[in-house]
């Protein structure tokens, strides 16, 4: 066609002259053109591959004013599976809790007898909803999470607690009959041996967490209480522990260089600023509890719901022969040095001992503003001194949420109570108020992903079912409907 711009000779001179490039630039023309047709019908596929999608998904619906057409959560789950393959893991971690009893409706403040909070008869609510904390940080969750590691849910099974834990198979965990490690008849110590089972949270029974020094088939064990919640991936300390097994594997053609380990080191925090010990020769990490002792203590418990361990048959070993010798001396604590708090003769004080005295370097404590975090107050009410012996110390309770790898339900209390918040300072208050916000936003996903499976399990016939938002009108800012009222009999359990 003639460009209406040009003198018409002028154009056909220049035709008659370039006959040979016109005919190539039609080529190229043609070319483009098939290019452009191709792009085309490409976009025109995938719109009607999208309209598919919403027309079956809405289909049912149109005509139910109490049930949205469209669930944010199945759009996301479908863009997942079309824009997003998994990629390969790095490696599989093992997430380890315990159950020590059934629990007992009864004598709820029995700590021994019920188990403590692993044992409270809600269990199974901390149990769904860790679980799916845990599969959202994954890489089974990648679009998401960023993650490369996979995850294997266990639970250790006290023999009283077998006939409650059927339970966490249908969850997903693997159910692992364990017994105390060590017979409490044949401690050295007759003080220990009278003492150890009736204090802590479970007695004796409290060292099932144990087993995770001996499941061979993960490189690490996280052992964690049911009341916590994973909000952050924890590739940073996988990758610094495993640095020796990792760098020079290729992972997706994104192995774990020297360049991006040194990054991952950087974004660990470490308590108080210590130095991160050489990558590959970690062997736990861990958090301390604080709150359970003066400040000044010298030897400070490490907090028994959040172990990060590397699995060693001689590590395992050496902790029953501390607990067989009865090397626990009354006042004193393990050596005589590492007690004198809350749950000394069990896995706080233990662990302690072990890493602080009999393996120094092989552990390292993580800020607990950042994982495993329990909105405690920073310093002492009475006195105004730092918990922490220090003249000036970090108030986790300022910790904006979206730098919070993981929390635990110890002073917040257990979102399945559906507590008030009352007498609490203010400023706990609100921290807390966000973690029962990110537990309840949790389940509420835990939900919304069990009705599209059970939707897409229906696809070849049967009834469908829906997601129903519930109706709680309790704090339904914070617990998302799921609270009919406040404490433990206004909760709705998961479906």
């Amino acid at each position: 066609m003639m460009p209406s711009s040009l003198p018409r000779h002028t154009a056909q001179s220049v035709i008659a002259l370039s006959k040979n490039q016109s005919q190539r630039r039609n080529q190229k023309k043609w070319s483009t053109s098939t290019i452009r047709c191709l792009v085309l019908t490409s976009i025109l596929f995938t719109l009607s591959l999208w309209l598919s999608i919403v027309l079956q998904f809405g289909r049912g619906s149109l005509d139910d004013k109490n049930t949205s057409t469209v669930d944010p959560l199945e759009f996301d789950a479908v863009a997942t599976q079309l824009q997003q393959q998994q990629p390969k893991a790095k490696a599989t971690i093992a997430y380890a809790v315990s159950l020590t009893s059934c629990g007992s409706t009864t004598q709820r403040d029995n700590n021994v007898l019920n188990g403590g909070h692993s044992s409270d008869p809600s269990f199974r609510e901390g149990a769904a909803v860790l679980a799916h904390s845990i599969h959202l940080s994954s890489v089974r969750n990648f679009a998401q999470s960023g993650s490369y590691y996979d995850y294997k849910l266990i639970v250790f099974v006290h023999p009283n607690a077998s006939a409650c834990s059927d339970i966490f198979k249908e969850l997903g965990y693997e159910i692992q009959i364990r017994d105390t490690p060590f017979n409490v008849a044949d401690i050295k110590s007759k003080w220990l041996q009278e003492h150890i089972v009736k204090s802590g949270c479970c007695g004796e029974k409290e060292y099932l967490k144990l087993y995770s020094y001996v499941q061979f088939d993960y490189p690490i064990v996280i052992n964690l209480d049911l009341d916590s919640l994973v909000l952050k991936p924890m590739d940073d300390l996988f990758d610094v522990m495993l640095a020796d097994k990792l760098i020079g594997v290729d992972v997706n053609k994104e192995g774990v260089g020297k360049q991006s380990l040194e990054s991952a080191r950087k974004r660990i925090s470490v308590m108080h600023d210590d130095p991160l010990p050489q990558s590959g020769s970690i062997d736990a990490y861990f958090t301390r509890d604080y709150n359970m002792i003066q400040p000044g203590h010298k030897h400070v418990g490490i907090q028994g719901g959040f172990l990060i361990v590397r699995p060693n048959q001689a590590a395992f070993d050496e902790y029953i022969q501390i607990v067989l010798s009865g090397n626990f001396k009354q006042g004193g604590g393990w050596g005589g040095k590492y007690g004198g708090y809350f749950g000394a003769q069990q896995i706080q004080g233990i662990c302690s001992y072990f890493y602080d005295h009999k393996h120094p370097g092989s552990g390292v404590e993580l800020n607990k503003c950042y994982y495993n975090v329990m909105a405690d107050s920073p310093r002492q009410k009475e006195t105004g001194k730092c918990r922490d012996g220090r003249e000036d110390c970090q108030d986790c309770r300022d910790t904006p949420m979206d730098q919070i790898v993981s929390v635990h339900f110890t002073l917040c209390q257990k979102p399945w109570k559906c507590p008030d918040f009352y007498g609490l300072p203010d400023k706990t208050n609100e921290i807390c108020k966000k973690f029962h916000g990110e537990w309840f936003r949790i389940r509420e996903d835990l939900e919304r992903a069990r009705a599209l499976e059970r939707r897409n399990g229906a696809s070849g016939g049967g009834e469908i079912d829906e997601y129903f938002k519930p109706k709680g009108e309790y704090k339904p800012e914070i617990f998302r409907g799921f609270c009919k009222s406040g404490h433990e009999r206004g909760y709705i359990p998961l479906q």
